[in-house]
Order: C-alpha cells, then sequence, then structure tokens
C-alpha cells in the first residue's frame, strides 16, 4: 500500500523533478515552523516578509535570515 504524502508541495508536478521538489519541500517545512519570541518568549514569532520577523504577542520586529530565523547566542 502507498503511504500517503508527507509535505506539501504547492502543486509542484512530475515535471519539476524529484531534487527540486524536495528542496521546496524542506524550504516550506522550515518557513511554516514555530519559533520562540526572543523578547517576551512566546511561540509568536511568524514571518512578516523575506527577512522580516514579528511576534504577534509583543510586536517585537527582528531581521534574520529569509526563511529561517536563528536567534544570536548573546552571554
Amino acid at each position: 500500500m502507498p503511504k500517503g504524502k508527507r509535505r506539501s508541495l504547492k502543486g509542484l508536478g512530475a515535471k519539476y523533478g524529484s531534487t527540486l521538489r524536495k528542496r521546496y519541500g524542506r524550504v516550506f517545512a522550515t518557513l511554516k515552523l514555530k519559533r520562540k519570541c526572543p523578547s517576551c518568549g512566546r511561540w509568536n514569532l511568524k514571518r512578516k516578509s523575506a527577512g522580516i520577523w514579528e511576534c504577534r504577542s509583543c510586536s517585537f520586529t527582528i531581521a534574520g535570515r529569509a526563511y529561517d530565523f536563528t536567534p544570536s547566542k548573546t552571554s
């Protein structure tokens, strides 16, 4: 019995090739992950536009990478 699709590929058919579909699936899955706000600590950090991340609860805005945000480690 075939297994179901695990990732959303948003209309990418067979004509785009498996490598491109796999890359797109990884980027899309990373983009939709939940992230913790460095200011208030809630899991409400969302991507506003390319490289701009905003917390929905405290309106804290931060610049980061386009598809992923990794907070800098400050000690």
